[in-house]
């Protein structure tokens, strides 16, 4: 929650409103044209908001509060979004409005929000979002899904949260369906994507696959197809393409886990090259 100590001026421009209300300069321009908020106008176009207007706008999206303790621990809202074209869409700006909706108790609310893939551990975002966990700033922490903050390894994550008192709260967007098998899958193509790069990129001359090595018993179907060409495809899409993906990730299941475990226990490759 935001108190009038956090208000230092009178007025204040388009940028800085919607840092307060954490969303983006267009989405604030919808608003203005729907009626929620009305901006004052300079004869060049500039847009601002008196200092009483902008409280008037953080109440109406449960922002403000007149009495709040300083030393209080904050509540943060993080959102994520994978691509740039999703945040142009409005995704995250709908993460971040539904969240602020769905809980009227924030204290202290602090908005973090990114786009990357979240398999990178090195997200700006994100590795404030810990340092602010690590020293003891944050009561509660919400999100939509559990792979917002994390691909893989979200019970480490919330182990270190609950040793500082953090809470994590998944509010689920009923909106959004995402299925069990879904989710699975998502799962699976992103650690095919995050290797790939290292199994047919950095160590190529190493883990090069020749047809002695990479026969598949059988040799015959869609298999022996995707052990021919894998040394000459190099995306996850140009191999879904080829055998649909329920029978891409069946194979990665079956026939590559163990040699990704083995990496994983043996890293010869600096692994920001794989996240990038």
């Amino acid at each position: 929650m935001y108190s009038s100590k956090d208000l230092k001026k009178e007025v204040y421009k388009l940028g800085e409103v919607a840092k307060f209300v954490g969303v983006t300069n267009g989405t604030l321009r919808r608003w203005e044209n729907l009626g929620k908020v009305k901006f004052s106008k300079t004869d060049y176009g500039t847009r601002s908001l008196t200092k009483d207007k902008l409280i008037e706008l953080l109440k109406a999206n449960n922002l403000w509060s007149d009495e709040i303790e300083c030393l209080q621990k904050k509540d943060v809202i993080y959102c994520r979004v994978s691509s740039h074209d999703q945040k142009k869409h409005g995704d995250l700006d709908r993460q971040i409005q539904f969240l602020i909706k769905t809980n009227n108790d924030l204290i202290n609310p602090v908005i973090l929000s990114e786009v990357g893939s979240g398999l990178n551990d090195k997200r700006k975002q994100f590795q404030k979002l810990l340092r602010m966990v690590l020293n003891n700033e944050v009561s509660r922490i919400f999100i939509t899904y559990e792979d917002r903050l994390t691909r893989f390894g979200f019970e480490y994550l919330r182990t270190m949260c609950e040793m500082h008192e953090t809470k994590i709260i998944v509010v689920k967007d009923v909106d959004v369906k995402k299925s069990i098998e879904q989710e699975l899958m998502e799962d699976i193509m992103s650690l095919m994507a995050s290797f790939s790069g290292k199994l047919y990129g950095i160590r190529s001359k190493k883990n090069k696959i020749t047809e002695k090595k990479g026969k598949i018993d059988g040799n015959k179907g869609n298999k022996k197809i995707v052990t021919e060409h894998l040394k000459e495809l190099r995306t996850v899409d140009e191999l879904e393409d080829l055998i649909g993906k329920e029978k891409l990730a069946q194979f990665f299941v079956e026939h590559y886990l163990e040699k990704v475990k083995e990496d994983l226990l043996e890293p010869d490759f600096d692994t920001e090259d794989i996240m990038k």
